[in-house]
């Protein structure tokens, strides 16, 4: 999937550049969270499925969209209020990729 094209499409005001960090940022925090241990994962190595392609076009929107106030979990301003339930991206994209654990229990 082309995810620059997309972006570009979708964010006519941005440019290529700028669609190229939001990508790279995106799969910052897609490696991050899915290989948490393995340091050394690199792109290339990783297989392209839908639920990768979706959850990091999702994760570029968020980008976007939070852009101004990145690493804020609350905004006020003349009457206008945003809060976010995390700093960077949201725990419920989080969520999506981190797997639930538990413990078995006799």
């Amino acid at each position: 999937m082309d995810y620059v094209e997309r972006i570009l499409r979708k964010y006519p005001w941005l440019s290529q550049l700028d669609a190229n960090e939001i990508i790279a940022k995106a799969k910052m925090f897609y490696y991050g969270i899915v290989y948490k241990s393995d340091m050394s994962f690199y792109d290339e190595d990783d297989i392209e499925t839908p639920r990768k392609s979706a959850w990091l076009l999702a994760c570029c929107d968020e980008i976007v969209e939070r852009a101004g106030c990145s690493s804020a979990t609350a905004y006020r301003e003349n009457g206008l209020q945003i809060n976010f339930d995390h700093s960077q991206i949201s725990l419920g994209l989080i969520n999506m990729l981190s797997p639930v654990v538990g413990v078995i229990k006799r």
